[in-house]
């Protein structure tokens, strides 16, 4: 395949999306393979989910791809992966590099190298096994796709490097923010130039001792000029950060989220969150969405007013919180997770593997002014006592990565008397009435005392976000009984729920519709019963982004 050379600044890159050589090795262990006895007998894109494809859809099973690349230096290198679902094995001119389990967050993959030719095969498995990839069950009510589903990069970063940059909002006047570079040096203790520029201009210059191993930079930055970040106005800024030979640039925005009684804030001005929940699927893609795909998502959430997104049940592409940042789209960034018990909580192996995809998570979006919350834990037994001491290790795990932002988790146990609203922020609400409770008459009542529920139960001088709540719709089923599945009951559900949410009422900070788009669901056969074509038929528009009647109802 033919490698793009770029740069960022100073660093060299290589873009390793295209076209890979693939196979497909089915029910077999890692450990079982060698990698020279591999027949790479067909081609798979990258980024791309394997099992979407026609010729491999539905299929479950261990899958090789191979690609070479050219370096044109020789020493430190790093493969940067977007993603990989959901367990991984990656080799280097033959030889083990890393074992990966989890997808939907980005890791790293060093290794030393020489001018020259570098071979790169990586196994992947896409089955659902609790010992190999514990965030990823088969009960949990979404497709799991698999593959080299986001993006692939090369860097060149010799012995010292910029490891990663995180800025933040230190004061709004004047706009002052804090720069955290974290760095790397193989060598001896070294002095290193560090220098910032913003709009072509050096805000700062000086020389600076570099510890062998890693080390981190900080400093406060005024930018008096820079405008603020609000979904109204999303102004966003460049700051690039130059160490030694290695340099990167990263974007960001200023502004500062807050928490006030039952009001969310932003910049000091409460905001009411409108939006939708959306997973990352497609019939065609899988986990995979081409860039003029979420770009259709992004126009379609604007042309229904939305200035929220929640990302569920998963950390979304970096791409996607790109839009979010440039077009003022405030995005609850989510945890891998979905319905988790005290059996997954009190396990050592599966909460080693949650903190680690939070840590994931933070670490890839911190920098996006868009994302102005944190979650975890959906719908997790947050009324069982045994279940606290996780949510706690979670949630306090998070602030200690970012405590500029708030927390929170989506609860559907407030009926049950939930015992961790005290540890969150924002409150989420996962409710259905009228669907799986009640009528669409009742959805006033059911609604009001859920509120009180809550506030009763730790929700008081909260915010409260109603984080899920919808109907199910086929696409194209309308009938003059407007029963439950028809897309004219959707319409009417989801116009009873705004109207009391915000025209009767005034207690919900926010609102986030289950769902943007409609998706595959499990293939696990007591859930897939309860689910006409498969799919969880509840969004506003179909899986192919195709709008059903209560689009025209949200809309207004």
């Amino acid at each position: 395949m033919q490698n793009q050379l770029y740069k960022i600044d100073l660093r060299p890159v290589i873009s390793l999306d295209g076209v890979w050589d693939f196979a497909f090795l089915g029910d077999v262990a890692a450990d079982d393979v060698k990698l020279a006895n591999i027949l790479f007998d067909d081609c798979m894109n990258v980024p791309g989910c394997f099992d979407a494809a026609p010729k491999y859809a539905g299929k479950r099973g261990l899958a090789a791809y191979r690609t070479t690349a050219r370096l044109s230096h020789t020493g430190h290198h790093r493969l940067v992966f977007e993603a990989i679902n959901h367990w991984c094995q990656v080799f280097v001119n033959g030889q083990l590099a890393c074992e990966k389990s989890g997808g939907f967050t980005r890791f790293n993959v060093d290794f030393n190298g020489q001018s020259g030719t570098v071979e790169i095969i990586i196994l992947v498995d896409n089955r659902l096994d609790n010992g190999c990839s514990p965030l990823h069950l088969a009960y949990y009510d979404w497709y799991h796709y698999g593959g080299i589903c986001r993006s692939v990069a090369l860097h060149y970063l010799g012995d010292q490097w910029i490891e990663s940059v995180q800025i933040s909002t230190y004061k709004l006047e004047p706009p002052t923010v804090r720069v955290r570079v974290a760095y790397g040096n193989t060598g001896h203790l070294a002095e290193s130039e560090l220098k910032f520029k913003f709009r072509d201009q050096i805000l700062l210059a000086e020389q600076v001792i570099l510890e062998t191993g890693q080390g981190v930079i900080e400093r406060m930055i005024p930018l008096e000029q820079a405008a603020l970040w609000s979904p109204d106005l999303p102004n966003l800024h460049t700051l690039q950060i130059q160490l030694g030979q290695d340099a990167l640039q990263t974007r960001f925005g200023i502004r500062h989220v807050q928490i006030d009684g039952e009001q969310i804030k932003i910049n000091g001005k409460d905001i009411r969150l409108l939006g939708f929940n959306r997973h990352e699927s497609h019939p065609q893609f899988g986990h995979a969405l081409p860039q003029s795909l979420i770009m259709d998502d992004i126009q379609l959430l604007l042309d229904l007013g939305c200035n929220f997104v929640r990302g569920s049940h998963y950390p979304q592409d970096p791409r996607f919180l790109d839009l979010c940042d440039q077009l003022g789209i405030c995005v609850w960034v989510e945890a891998t997770g979905w319905q988790q018990t005290a059996e997954h909580l009190t396990d050592s192996t599966y909460m080693d593997a949650q903190l680690l995809n939070v840590e994931e998570m933070v670490w890839a979006a911190i920098n996006h002014p868009s994302v102005i919350m944190w979650g975890a834990l959906n719908e997790g037994r947050s009324d069982d006592p045994q279940c606290v001491a996780g949510y706690t290790a979670v949630l306090n795990r998070i602030r200690q990565l970012d405590a500029s932002r708030p927390v929170t988790f989506a609860s559907n146990h407030i009926p049950d008397a939930d015992l961790c609203l005290h540890l969150a922020d924002v409150i989420g609400i996962n409710t259905y009435p009228g669907w799986y409770q009640g009528e669409i008459e009742d959805i006033p009542q059911m609604l009001d005392e859920l509120f009180a529920r809550a506030d009763a139960t730790g929700a008081a001088d909260k915010p409260i976000i109603v984080s899920e709540i919808g109907a199910g719709a086929v696409p194209g089923w309308r009938d003059q009984h407007e029963t439950r599945w028809t897309e004219q009951y959707q319409a009417r559900l989801l116009e009873t729920v705004i109207e009391h949410l915000f025209s009767t009422r005034n207690r919900a900070a926010g609102l986030a519709i289950w769902q943007f788009c409609d998706m595959r669901s499990s293939e696990a056969v007591g859930r897939i019963l309860g689910r006409p074509r498969g799919f969880n038929n509840k969004g506003i528009v179909d899986e192919y982004r195709r709008p059903k009647s209560g689009y025209q109802i949200v809309i207004k």
